[in-house]
Order: C-alpha cells, then sequence, then structure tokens
C-alpha cells in the first residue's frame, strides 16, 4: 500500500490562514492579492517553481443599499445588493411591489412593468428571462433565499446581464424577511441599491513540479481562492485551495513522472474568470502553432488532466466527484471509492467550478467536493471556520492523493484517453450558454 503524506492539520492551518488570517477575498481587491502572494510565498518556500498570471477583469462594489416598505406600514429591512447586475440611482426606485414564484418568462407579463419583483429566485433561463425583462422594465427585484435562518447571500449576479440587457436592480434578503413581507402585505417599497463598476487585476498563481521521466506531460490541479463580497469562504474556497497547498507539499517530498502545475484560481466567484483566462491562453497558443504547423504538438495537447478542489472542509457531509472525460476516468475514481472505503458520489456531469474552463478546451477533467448541510451557508457571511475540520480534509486529501500517486506520479503509461464524449460537450456548451459565459 502507498505510504500517504496528506496531513489534514497542517491543511488545516493553510485554510484557517486563507479565511481568518487575510479573511474576505473578492475579486480584484487587496485582500485577494494578500492571498495570491501567500500562496505564491507557500509554492516558492516549497521549492516549485512559481509564476504568478495577471490577467484583467471588470467587478463592481456595492456603494450604498436600502430597502424600505413605504405602504402600508413603515420599514426598514436589511437586505444585500447584487452588484454586477447593475444598480440605482443614489436616490433609489420606488415601485409597486409583485410577488411572483421565479423570475422564469410564465411569470413575466406586462404586469411586472414598472414594478419592484419580489421573487424566491432568479431566472433559471438568463438569456429568455432576462430578454422578456429588459422589454418590460421591472424598476427592481428582491430576491427571496429559499431555505429560512440563513443569512442573505453576497453573490455578485451576472456582467453580461447588464451588458446584454441593460440594468437590473437586485438586492436578496433573507427567507423571514421575504415571509414577512408577503404576510404583512406590504405593498409598495424603496430600494437603494447603488454599486460602481470597476475594472482590476487578479492573478492566478502556479507551482510547478517537473515531473522526472514524463515532463511533458501535464496535470493540472487546482482551487479558486477568491470569495464573493464581505464573506471569509471558509468552505468555498479556502478549504480546496488548502488542499491543493498541501498536496504541492506532498508530491514535492515525493516526486512525479509527470508535471504536475498546482494552481490556485482567482476570479472564480465573478465567471470562472481565471481559470477561463489560463485555458484560453493554451487554446489561443495552440491555434497559433497549428496554423503555422498542423502536426505541431502544444501545451494544450499536453495538459492530460486536470483535478478541481472546490467546496471543502466540512465535518459533516458526503464526498462527490464529477467527471469530464473518458468512461475509464469515471471508473477509476468509482473504484478507488470502494478500495480505499472512502465513499464517494460519482457522476459524469458538468460543475460550477474552474474544471469546466478546462475541459471546455479539451482537458478531462475531475471536480471533487464535500456536499454538506453547511452548503446553504455559501456566499453568505456564515461561511465560516467553525463548520469545518481537519479531519474531513485529511480524508479527501489522502484520496486526491493516493488517485494522483497511481494515475499521475508513479504510471508508467497515462491510463487515460485525452477526450471528451459528444454529450459532454454538448453539456458544456449549453453550460456556458445558459450561464451567459463565453467559453474560453
Amino acid at each position: 500500500m502507498t505510504k500517504l503524506l496528506f496531513d489534514g492539520v497542517r491543511s488545516f492551518k493553510q485554510l484557517k490562514r486563507l479565511a481568518v488570517g487575510i479573511g474576505t477575498r473578492p475579486s480584484g481587491t487587496e485582500e485577494e492579492r494578500k492571498a495570491a502572494e501567500y500562496v505564491a510565498s507557500e509554492f516558492e518556500a516549497m521549492g516549485l517553481e512559481t509564476s504568478v498570471e495577471e490577467f484583467e477583469a471588470k467587478t463592481a462594489k456595492v456603494v450604498s443599499k436600502r430597502l424600505e416598505v413605504l405602504e402600508p406600514y413603515h420599514e426598514d429591512v436589511p437586505c444585500e445588493v447584487m452588484p454586477l447586475f447593475g444598480g440605482t440611482t443614489p436616490e433609489g426606485v420606488v415601485g409597486d411591489l409583485i410577488f411572483m414564484d421565479t423570475a422564469d418568462e410564465e411569470y413575466l407579463t406586462p404586469e411586472v412593468e414598472g414594478k419592484v419583483i419580489l421573487t424566491s429566485a432568479i431566472p433559471s433561463n438568463r438569456k429568455k428571462a432576462y430578454g422578456i425583462l429588459s422589454r418590460l422594465k421591472p424598476a427592481a427585484m428582491i430576491v427571496i433565499e429559499s431555505s429560512p435562518r440563513i443569512p442573505a447571500k453576497n453573490l455578485y449576479g451576472s456582467l453580461t446581464v447588464k451588458e446584454r440587457f441593460g440594468e437590473f436592480p437586485t438586492v436578496r434578503v433573507t427567507y423571514e424577511d421575504g415571509l414577512k413581507l408577503l404576510e404583512k402585505k406590504a405593498r409598495r417599497v424603496h430600494v437603494v441599491a447603488v454599486a460602481e463598476e470597476v475594472k482590476v487585476k487578479s492573478r492566478n498563481v502556479i507551482g510547478e513540479l517537473r515531473g522526472s521521466e514524463r515532463p511533458d506531460e501535464i496535470v493540472v490541479v487546482g482551487g479558486h481562492y477568491d470569495t464573493v463580497l464581505e464573506v471569509s469562504g471558509a468552505e468555498d474556497n479556502a478549504g480546496g485551495t488548502a488542499i491543493v497547498m498541501e498536496l504541492a507539499r506532498v508530491f514535492k517530498g515525493k516526486g512525479t513522472k509527470r508535471t504536475i502545475r498546482f494552481a490556485a484560481w482567482g476570479c472564480e466567484e465573478i465567471g470562472l474568470l481565471g481559470s477561463r483566462a489560463y485555458a484560453s491562453k493554451l487554446r489561443e497558443a495552440s491555434e497559433r502553432a497549428k496554423k503555422e504547423d498542423e502536426n505541431a504538438e502544444t501545451e494544450l495537447d499536453r495538459t492530460l488532466l486536470c483535478i478541481n478542489l472546490d467546496v471543502h472542509g466540512a465535518y459533516i457531509g458526503t464526498n462527490e466527484a464529477r467527471v469530464l472525460g473518458p468512461p475509464e476516468l469515471t471508473a477509476a475514481v468509482k473504484l478507488l471509492s470502494k478500495e480505499t472505503g472512502t465513499a464517494f458520489t460519482v457522476e459524469e456531469s458538468v460543475p460550477s467550478s474552474d474544471a469546466t474552463s478546462l475541459s471546455s478546451v479539451g482537458v478531462p477533467s475531475v471536480s471533487f467536493a464535500r456536499r454538506a448541510p453547511t452548503n446553504v451557508l455559501m456566499h453568505s457571511t456564515e461561511d465560516r471556520v467553525k463548520w469545518l475540520s481537519p479531519k474531513t480534509l485529511q480524508a479527501q486529501g489522502e484520496f486526491v492523493e493516493l488517485f494522483l500517486d497511481r494515475y499521475v506520479a508513479k504510471a508508467a503509461a497515462f491510463p487515460f484517453e485525452k477526450t471528451i464524449p459528444d454529450k459532454q460537450k454538448k453539456d458544456i456548451e449549453d453550460y456556458f450558454r445558459r450561464a451567459l459565459r463565453k467559453p474560453p
């Protein structure tokens, strides 16, 4: 049996350094930069060949917010703004309240024009729904959280929606406050959601461990280190980044036949921007090289697999692996789960995470995650270290270590065909289309 070196306690210290020591790490902020510098310094201290790849991004910050009931009673309701959907003037907007189960197209009638929509979910089909909303022009939207007893979430929204369809000032309220608005028959409200769009620089941090025998064969192991606004992001995704960092330490000591690139992605929370930038760079370089020589072997050709770690550390929960790639890759994860006794739900599906960026340019991937009751707290101020455990990081880290040890670091020949089945390709295309995101 392979000796496993992953240290969950050490990994948990890295998690706390990110989530508590640095704290909230929104895209393009000084705190995100500090987190990138911290990861880079750790990679360098391990002796990895470390690089920091900058990219530009558009994001937004909240300037002011208010939700005020005007009729038939007066009350201020706590709220959070989704700034990438756009905003109001400093004076805000006033409108009659109209409740809808969701903001799907079935509910979008001329009746919503000029009103403030109160709903339990933003549209599932963004392109169609926001196309209709852009014609109907509601004054604002109030989104009620889907579960009781959780804070209003600090989600960004979508800059693409704003750019294509116009401003949709949107705030979020707790389930309890949404229910209160309905029970007390709130009729007219005042919404202030002032957001400022900003251009920023973010960073992907890469620590490369060059392979001893097959250095041209590359496997990427990554997780994002950024957060949404005002959130420490312990589970999402200091936990995943901490596992990546500990795996880097482990394999630096063990060595590997193939090159492993350990990546900390920036700007995942505003549309997978860091991993999309990395994947786009691989694709564009490959297209240029093959235009000159169709037989040229490129870095993209040599990137054989991506392992993604996103949402980790919850003490109570179950393990999940989502695979994009050949059937034998799915089988390998299932078999290793049975062999080790670490239970995983394994399925072939598209995760809304960084692995999908690489799989969109043809790199098979496995996204490991921890599904837990505390997942409902992600993107809120309650995504905190208190719910997490070194023991859980230990189990997940050991599993990924064994997977990498067997199939990447020691395999005589790489065991997985580099292919994405046609159905999965279509699913990936559908994911980017529904999310109104441009694929790499």
